[in-house]
């Protein structure tokens, strides 16, 4: 893994927190972005809401994983493993008040 996929990796999850979604999202999506550049099946969904944000975050995935000057595979590596470094994401009391309310 090089610096190169580390900064793509970030950009994936730069992108990840603009659309509101979490690291593990994004994990979930550049795993499955990843299997389809590697021509292997993924039952993960990328139209999953009304604003589509699983689409739109393949779409950034994609594009770092087709870069030519990337390698696909440094860059899943990348991410997987700074998911993995990273602390975990946290409700706050309130937000989870609001989610069970709905």
């Amino acid at each position: 893994m090089n610096d190169q996929a580390r900064a793509a990796a970030e950009r994936i999850f730069a992108a990840a927190a603009e659309l509101g979604t979490t690291r593990q999202e994004a994990i979930l999506v550049t795993r499955a972005v990843h299997a389809v550049k590697k021509g292997r099946p993924t039952e993960v969904a990328l139209t999953d809401t009304p604003q589509h944000r699983r689409r739109k975050l393949a779409h950034v995935v994609g594009c770092e994983l087709w870069d030519p000057a990337l390698d696909a595979d440094d860059v899943l590596a990348a991410v997987t493993s700074a998911g993995r470094t990273a602390p975990r994401e946290r409700r706050t009391p309130r937000e989870h008040q609001t989610s069970v309310a709905a």
